[in-house]
């Protein structure tokens, strides 16, 4: 079993993005267009929507609640003349969102230089969105810092004790891929993954099981990667379901490995689908094999291009064994399912043999006319 997990979200700022025509027309664009708040800050403005009435709280938390209000309805000039006097009277806050609003953008043209100070006061406050997007701007060479900043920023921020700062900072160190650092970046994950950052969790079990400089724990990630899982992270709940069915990092449990894979598939996890299918096609954990529902799930991963859930629902197709049978559909989903990958399997033997008897079936006319639509379909253009 291949284990995938892991990211660089420490590594990717959000782009400006451009209004349509109908927006600038309108004047205020939709929040589907703005670009993402930084997190902690979409947390505060929140909070902000559902507390006190401006009018019982301090002139800086009045300010700052003046901000988030006007940010919400998209009179970002009014937010950051807000911001600003929120981060004059010492609200780290108002800072983050002042650099924000410079870096994207919102109120004129976009200012790496002005953001950076404005983060940089937010910093010496200790904010922590604000050090981590110092970190990712650093990374970049942006605003006229240096890259070898990236480290000390977000440094500063896991220092402080915030969870989702010890988790970038973890994904720092892993990116780098100094063995020295090994042991800090497993650290730093582990702070974050039991701090609650359910974010952490699987990337916490990836390095666990699967990073060169880990510790190979398969036992512990297979904790991890089921708490990943439970959280909402697709990808995780699939590997957990897959190690349990195997007996990877423990004894077998088909059972809870069969729940874990049907989690990852409710998700809307293409792979998983196919997964999911396979083991209703089969029977598993002493329930009776349901090809009807296997089928259903089947279709659902190919259509959204999962090679295992095309061949499935062609075999399907081809035998007539949850589905009615359809010699020129189960050929057009074995073509699909052809898709180039890596290496050679035994599932590609098998889809080879289905494709052969199907071509012998079928009138080269209705053959030719599928692999047509199969490629067209296939092509990433």
């Amino acid at each position: 079993m291949i284990l995938a997990l892991g990211g660089a979200a420490w590594a990717q700022e959000d782009a400006p993005t451009v209004p349509t025509a109908e927006q600038v027309e309108d004047g205020v664009p939709s929040q589907a267009d703005l670009p993402p708040l930084p997190e902690g800050l979409a947390e505060d403005f929140a909070r902000d929507a559902s507390g006190d009435a401006v009018e019982g709280r301090s002139q800086t938390n009045s300010a700052m609640a003046s901000a988030s209000a006007a940010y919400l309805v998209g009179d970002f000039q009014g937010a950051l003349i807000h911001a600003q006097r929120a981060a004059a009277g010492g609200e780290a806050r108002g800072a983050t969102l002042a650099g924000h609003i410079r870096l994207h953008g919102l109120t004129g043209e976009a200012s790496d230089e002005d953001a950076v100070r404005w983060f940089r006061r937010a910093a010496e406050l200790g904010e922590p969105d604000a050090l981590i997007i110092l970190s990712r701007l650093a990374s970049e060479g942006r605003g006229g810092l240096q890259a070898w900043q990236s480290r000390e920023f977000l440094a500063q921020a896991a220092e402080a004790g915030d969870a989702r700062a010890a988790h970038e900072y973890g994904l720092y160190l892993m990116e780098r891929g100094d063995p020295g650092a090994a042991s800090e970046a497993l650290n730093w994950l582990q702070l974050a993954a039991e701090s609650g950052r359910f974010e952490a969790y699987g990337d916490y079990a990836f390095a666990l099981a699967d990073w060169d400089h880990g510790p190979h724990d398969l036992e512990a990630a297979r904790v991890w990667y089921v708490r990943a899982g439970e959280a909402g992270d697709p990808s995780s709940a699939l590997i957990a379901g897959l190690m349990l069915m195997e007996g990877e990092g423990g004894e077998a449990d088909e059972a809870a490995g069969a729940r874990m894979i049907r989690m990852a598939a409710e998700y809307g996890l293409p792979a998983a689908m196919g997964q999911h299918a396979l083991l209703l096609y089969q029977g598993v954990a002493d329930r009776a094999p349901n090809p009807s529902e296997a089928v259903d799930w089947a279709r659902q991963g190919a259509e959204a291009n999962d090679p295992d859930s095309q061949f499935l629902l062609a075999y399907a197709l081809a035998t007539g064994d949850g589905a009615p049978r359809d010699l020129e559909r189960a050929y057009y989903w074995v073509l699909r399912a052809a898709a180039p990958r890596g290496g050679r399997t035994p599932e590609d033997f098998d889809r080879d043999r289905l494709e052969a008897s199907l071509e012998n079936a079928l009138p080269e006319a209705v053959l030719e006319r599928v692999r047509v639509e199969a490629a067209v379909e296939s092509s990433p253009f």
